[in-house]
Order: C-alpha cells, then structure tokens, then sequence
C-alpha cells in the first residue's frame, strides 16, 4: 500500500509557528496595526484594540522592584483625569467652567445649548482615541507585559515605512520644482499615507530611534539590514523634511551614540568625524536645504516680530502665547481647564490679545504639553511626563538609560505637535512603550518553552 505524505510546502512549515498560544503572548497585532494606520485607520483601531485585550489576559505578569509600576498607575491616573475632563466638558460644559470659570462664555463659545451636541461628539471622540493609553498604562502598573517581536521581526514595523517613504521621496523627485517651492511656503511633501505628515516623520523616527537603540544592545542579528533600514529612513527623512521628525532623530540619536560612543575611547574619534560628514551630506539636500532656508526665515521673522502669516514656526509661537495667556488667566488652571472647548477658548484669547493674525491662521495649540494643560489642568500635564519617565527607568542603574533617551526625544517632538490627540500619535507612543517594555524573543531569553520561536 503506497503512503501518502504532504506536499512539501506543509512538511517544511514548522507546526509550533502554528501554536494559536504563542502568537498570543506577542505583540504581533500591535505591528499589524501599525502598518494599517496608512491606508485604513478602522483596521488600524481593531488591532490596537486587540493588542490590548492580549495585554491584560494573556499578557505575563512581571514582577519589579522598587515603586517603578507605581509610576504607570500615575500615568494612568493623569490620563483618566484628562479624559474624564474631556468626557465632561462636552455633555456637561459647565462642570468644568465653561460660561463661568474657564473664560469660554456662552457668546464665544457660539451658543452653548446649539452646540452642546456637536461638542459631545467630538469630546467622545477624544477621549476613545486617547483610553489605549489608559489602559496600556494600567496594564504595565499591574505588571502586564507582552513578549515583543522587535528583536527578531523589526523588518514588520519598518517595511511599510520604507515603502511609504521611498515611494513618496521618488514621487518628490518626479516634481521637485513645484515641491521645492511648496517647501518655501512651510507647505508638507505629500505621502502616500493617511498619516498626517508631522506624525509620519515621528513614527520614521520613533522606529530610527528603536532600530539604534537595538544596535547598540545587540538585539537583532540581521545588523547589516538594520543599519541599512536605518540609512535609508534617515534619507527618507530629510527628503520629505518634516522638522519635527527630525528634532526627534537628531536628539535621540545624539543622546544614545554619545553615550555609548563615550565608553568607547577607540572608536570615539572615529565617530566624531564621520557622523558630521554624514549630517552635513543629509543637509545638502535639495529639500533639506530649502526647509533650512525656510526654517532660518521662520525664525528670524518670528523674532524680529514681523509677519508670521505663512510660517509655521511664527504661528506657532503666537498660539504658545496665547496659551500661557490662558494659563495665567484663568484661576483653576492648575488643576482643571476647558477640555473640549480648549480650541475655543485658545480662539477668544486670540482677539482678547488681539493678535496681526487672520482668523483663518489662528492655529490650535501644536504643543502636547500646552494643550494637555488647556485641557485638564497643568499640574496632571507635567506630571504625566514624568512619571513615564521614572516608569521607563530600568533597575539595576541610576545613568540615563536608552528608553528614558528615547521618551526624552519623543517630548522634544510634543513640544511641537500635539501628538496624542491623534491616533497616529498615541499609537507611536504605545509602539515604543512596548518595544522598551515588552519581554524580549531572543535566544538569549529567560522566557523559554516549547513555542518559543527564533523569530
């Protein structure tokens, strides 16, 4: 009687990659969603959403020293006030002062009774983009953790950031005329994203960032193919010139290089010649050079204190002032603000101060500090910043160490953009949390069973 046997195609496959319970306790899901984010955001939403439920039920319990997880659960205490402020301030507007305290009037603020509906929507809104933070902060101060893929499956992560990229960069260079010009304007190259283009820039970055930072550890073992990834994201970077992408890159590369080239005497004069000459090559760029020019022009008209109507910075920082404004003014601000309404409240302080501004160019805060301060109180904004900061320490040392770099690099970039009010923002601070927090797949792990797979 002849045997039959599978195609081969089924007898290579390893049947414990097959293994539901592995799969599990990884963070897979959370790298799906960050691929979908560019072309599908409710695809992107039903992976987050997944990746959470696995934290908290498969997620393993890690025990740590010290009050370090006491931090998360500040975290999470700082995000739950901000959302319950939030919630409260679109379907009971005058919880959180506003006709009273909180300086939005009934007459600036449009008529309340005719636009409590539409402020409830959008209250919801916001607070259902930011309760992953929530609950992944809450999950960590528990003691949750998920084995992350990074070590062994970076390539998931950055791969559709290489193909968004490289594709918009050629994109740039098949019309650079025009797009040369735009950028004089403080106008975005276009991308082949959904992402807006200031949280693309920083999710290159945040993966730049993670890429180094492996480097150094010696986390992955394609290291040639990391290195190269990191080339040609950095390249990306500088063509599509998003600055604060960049500020996110030039700050935490330079925190982890310096520090690790620093206990490398040998190799540390080496470093400091050719990591200039690389910089310099990047800056000589065609669209680097014109966001440089544009940049320099930005900061000398904002200074002087001329027309700041088309530059990005000047605008920028007319909405900063405008908000301390707010933030001085306004009594309870330590400890509540107008959640919802705070774009609202930023607009009357505009006229109050009676800002050279067109209404059309009286933008929104473009600082995640501010902004969580506006909302919520600038006591829970400080605080939420540094208690992840103790939160990504690691034990066994007191220096600066690459998850607290990092963390430090994405706030330089907060304080140009207001990242977690989008989802493409909370889900690249989520991303590098897990990243610096989850447990590690490698040969090396203490985590060992049957279904570990070298991945």
């Amino acid at each position: 009687m002849r045997s039959r046997t599978l195609p081969c195609r089924f007898v290579m496959w390893p049947l414990k990659a097959l293994d539901v319970k592995f799969w599990l306790n990884t963070d897979v899901l959370l790298w799906v969603s960050l691929g979908c984010i560019h072309f599908s955001p409710a695809l992107a939403s039903m992976g987050l959403i997944a990746y959470v439920f696995q934290l908290w039920v498969w997620g393993e319990r890690v025990e740590e020293r010290g009050l370090i997880r006491w931090f998360w659960w500040g975290v999470a205490l700082c995000m739950g006030w901000n959302m319950c402020v939030i919630w409260m301030s679109g379907y009971w507007p005058w919880s959180v002062g506003v006709g009273g305290v909180s300086g939005v009037t009934l007459d600036v603020a449009g008529g309340l009774l005719e636009k409590e509906n539409e402020m409830g929507r959008m209250a919801l809104n916001k607070v259902l983009i930011k309760l992953p933070l929530l609950f992944v902060a809450m999950a960590y101060g528990w003691g949750r953790r998920l084995r992350t893929i990074f070590c062994g499956g970076w390539f998931v992560g950055v791969l559709p950031l290489i193909w968004v990229g490289v594709s918009s960069v050629i994109h740039y260079f098949q019309h650079r005329t025009f797009y040369d010009q735009m950028v004089l304007e403080s106008k975005p190259i276009p991308l082949y994203s959904g992402v807006y283009h200031i949280e693309f820039a920083t999710m290159m970055g945040v993966m730049v960032l993670l890429l180094i930072r492996g480097l150094i550890q010696k986390d992955f073992r394609e290291n040639y193919l990391a290195i190269a990834s990191v080339a040609v994201l950095v390249l990306c970077m500088h063509v599509l010139g998003s600055r604060t992408g960049l500020i996110l890159v030039y700050i935490g590369g330079a925190l982890m290089v310096g520090k690790w080239a620093y206990s490398r005497p040998a190799i540390r004069r080496s470093i400091l010649v050719v990591l200039p000459l690389l910089i310099l090559s990047m800056i000589l760029l065609p669209s680097a050079k014109n966001r440089l020019t544009n940049t320099w022009d930005d900061f000398s008209t904002t200074l002087k204190g001329g027309d700041v109507t088309h530059k990005s910075f000047g605008q920028r920082w007319v909405a900063w002032k405008a908000s301390m404004s707010v933030l001085g003014s306004t009594p309870s601000s330590a400890v509540i603000g107008a959640g919802v309404w705070t774009d609202d409240r930023l607009q009357m302080e505009y006229s109050r101060l009676d800002v050279s501004l067109a209404e059309r160019h009286r933008i929104g805060v473009h600082n995640q500090w501010l902004e969580m301060s506006l909302q919520s109180g600038w006591i829970v904004a400080v605080l939420f910043f540094i208690f992840v900061f103790i939160g990504l320490r690691t034990m066994g040392g007191n220096a600066l160490n690459s998850n607290q770099q990092i963390w430090l690099a994405i706030v330089a970039a907060m304080m140009f953009e207001s990242l977690l009010e989008r989802q493409a923002g909370v889900l690249i601070a989520i991303v590098a949390w897990q990243v610096m927090l989850g447990t590690k797949i490698t040969n090396n792990s203490q985590i060992k069973d049957v279904n570990t797979l070298n991945i």
